[in-house]
């Protein structure tokens, strides 16, 4: 693997919610049958907390609150207003108001120790440093309920034998063009960084298609 370029939070935070209505028509169609597959996975049950970090343009979390009781409320957090704004109207457009969202960081989530059942995050971590996933996926266990679900869904590769021409791409392209069009995503295979963090079962499905990526879900037994 190859690590992501160094852009500051708030350089990321600011292109994408620039590209926040660009991304929900362009990019965000081609990753939904990904979505639909690493929901699944969650096996979501009608009573369970859910939290999406990094919910983009709602694609997903509509899929979640399909799944929930209609009295449940599923949290969301983004860290673009952009892409928080386009996920209330694709909720509110068919009807749906079960949901809380809010502008957050992942790397310091503002919910109490042990909230959430499931907690699913996608298309985030392949855009994030080497040495800042394992401050982030701590946090995601912090907010888990021992025994919760964590579904990671990541722009990937098969294995990690030799570079792909895409990561050949990411570190040769000027800096603006691989933040502002290509995202900062790169490939990445997180399974070992989530048993480093103290996760349990950890699973990983690889999906190949336009986006090539993986499913990770794994049980939260963390240490406190």
């Amino acid at each position: 693997m190859i690590d992501a370029r160094p852009f500051e939070p708030k350089q990321i935070r600011r292109a994408y919610d620039r590209r926040s209505w660009l991304y929900g028509k362009l990019v965000a169609p081609f990753e939904f049958r990904n979505h639909r597959r690493a929901i699944d996975r969650a096996k979501i049950r009608p009573a369970d907390k859910v939290l999406e970090v990094a919910v983009g343009p709602g694609r997903a979390l509509l899929e979640i609150v399909k799944r929930i009781d209609r009295d449940n409320v599923a949290l969301g957090v983004d860290a673009a207003p952009g892409m928080l704004a386009i996920a209330r109207h694709t909720l509110a457009a068919v009807g749906y108001d079960n949901f809380d969202l809010r502008e957050g960081d992942a790397r310091r989530l503002d919910f109490d120790n042990d909230t959430f059942d499931v907690l699913y995050n996608a298309y985030m971590l392949d855009l994030i440093p080497f040495a800042d996933m394992p401050g982030i996926l701590a946090e995601f266990c912090r907010v888990l309920k021992p025994g919760g679900r964590l579904v990671l869904l990541n722009m990937s590769k098969k294995d990690d034998e030799r570079v792909s021409w895409y990561e050949r791409l990411y570190e040769k392209l000027p800096a603006s063009f691989v933040l502002n069009v290509m995202g900062s995503c790169r490939p990445v295979l997180m399974g070992e960084f989530v048993e480093e963090a103290g996760f349990e079962n950890v699973e990983r499905e690889f999906l190949g298609g336009v986006i090539p990526s993986e499913i990770i879900t794994a049980g939260a037994w963390c240490p406190d």
